[in-house]
């Protein structure tokens, strides 16, 4: 038998011996997903993506780290426009380094494409006001966003379904057709379309239309009551993916934002001090646009040093991101990599905690491999490694048990060197924080000897 989580190989019982997993259990979960893998694929074929999108998260259910399904399921999102969910998913697969993945070639595509991405965010952001004003009894500046939202992304079929409700809600059966085409071209079994098609094609929605005309008047009121039912659901599963979205957008379309007020804020600079030369010849005409232009430059600056604030923001949120995911991988070296350099005072209350958490999950580990890379790299006489790699461990390290021959190999270290103060530095943390370490007496014996050298 072989275990799905480890691949060790095994013939007695149904426990792996070597990572205490159930072989049988995750055997049956493996089938399952594998299962579900395949109902996704011929579904994606099809050009069903609804029902691919079903499966594939079902099938990354059974098997996280089936990085081939994430792939596809991150296709099928990007496919009905639902960028951000793509993203998530594909950044997960990346995050598992498997070799030819090829999740970190989409991520760099729509990273080369960064005005896209943005069009896409501004779609969801459209699609969000437009719901808040058919609520508000604003229908036609919410039917104005929405075809906004449609243009910026053509592939976007919540944003097809939502017209399609407000047009059956107010008896327009034509236009509610034509939205309800267009998704369906897209996603050829998408169930709110479906379900749209089949209310325009009855005589119901006629009679409704025909009311609308004798009275002469349309109550917004009665079509908002008539209208949330159809959009409930848009509400609770399309604005999941916009936390994502501004994450991910921002990690991508923020640099290139960045650069362009810098390219704004040299060219200004240039044009002051052409200026200045011609202010010296007592242009006073110079002088008033210099003034402006130097006003202008610095309230650019201070508006660039506020975007690299919040900038900086977002790129510690999405390392908090990165680090999780890296965490859930099983890739704790990595993940601490990244938590390390987190500045805390950033975070609320809560991502606090869970940094903490993640630290305690991740820095143990962390430090025990690069202690075990150190030591190799010491006994084979590459010194320069070994103590890059012993100073990494000790940043993760705090009273873990290797601590203490961590900070032993680095006296050595240093004594090679012939930097003694740093080498007794060394000796008389062990002997001072670790009075159990089983190096205790051969650093005392080596700190003796320094101090006897003087």
């Amino acid at each position: 038998m072989v275990c799905q989580n480890c691949g060790h190989e095994f013939n007695i019982g149904s426990i792996c011996p070597l990572c205490q997993s159930d072989a049988v259990l995750l055997n049956k979960a493996h089938n399952s997903s594998l299962r579900q893998y395949n109902k996704g694929v011929a579904a994606a074929k099809e050009g069903d993506y609804s029902a691919a999108i079903d499966s594939l998260n079902q099938c990354i259910l059974f098997d996280k780290r089936n990085y081939v399904a994430r792939n596809l399921l991150g296709i099928a999102y990007y496919q009905v426009g639902m960028v951000s969910d793509a993203l998530k998913q594909w950044i997960i697969s990346d995050s598992f380094k498997i070799e030819k993945n090829p999740a970190g070639k989409y991520i760099a595509s729509l990273q080369n494409n960064a005005r896209t991405l943005e069009k896409y965010d501004d779609a969801i952001a459209m699609y969000n006001k437009a719901l808040k004003q058919f609520k508000n009894g604003s229908d036609d500046l919410a039917v104005i966003q929405l075809k906004k939202a449609v243009d910026f992304n053509p592939k976007f079929v919540e944003g097809c379904n939502l017209l399609s409700a407000y047009f059956i809600s107010c008896g327009d059966k034509h236009k509610a057709k034509f939205y309800i085409d267009k998704a369906l071209r897209i996603d050829k079994r998408n169930s709110k379309a479906l379900d749209y098609l089949a209310e325009v094609s009855s005589d119901e929605i006629d009679k409704e239309k025909k009311t609308a005309y004798k009275t002469g008047y349309d109550d917004s009121a009665r079509i908002w009551a008539k209208l949330k039912s159809f959009i409930r659901p848009e509400l609770v599963t399309f604005l999941v993916g916009v936390v994502i979205t501004a994450a991910v957008s921002a990690a991508l379309i923020a640099p290139a934002i960045k650069d362009e007020l810098g390219r704004k804020i040299n060219d200004l600079e240039s044009q002051i001090v052409k200026l200045e030369d011609e202010n010296a010849n007592g242009t006073s005409k110079f002088a008033v646009k210099y003034n402006s232009l130097e006003d202008e430059n610095e309230t650019l600056k201070a508006e660039n040093n506020k975007y690299k604030a919040a900038e900086n923001t977002r790129d510690q949120n999405a390392s908090l991101q990165l680090a999780e995911v890296y965490t859930v991988a099983g890739r704790y070296g990595e993940a601490a990599g990244i938590l390390v350099k987190l500045d805390k005072e950033l975070f609320s209350e809560d991502e606090k905690n869970k940094i903490d958490a993640l630290r305690s999950q991740t820095y143990p580990v962390a430090g025990r491999h690069y202690f075990e890379f150190g030591e190799k790299a010491f006994n084979a006489g590459d010194y320069t490694t070994a103590k890059g790699y012993l100073e990494t461990a000790m940043s993760f390290g705090g009273k873990e048990d290797f601590v203490d021959d961590t900070l032993y190999l680095l006296g050595q270290l240093s004594e090679k060197q012939e930097d003694y103060a740093q080498a007794k530095e060394y000796y008389g943390r062990v002997i001072n924080e670790f009075a159990d370490s089983n190096v205790f007496s051969q650093a005392e014996e080596k700190l003796n000897q320094l101090l006897a050298m003087g």
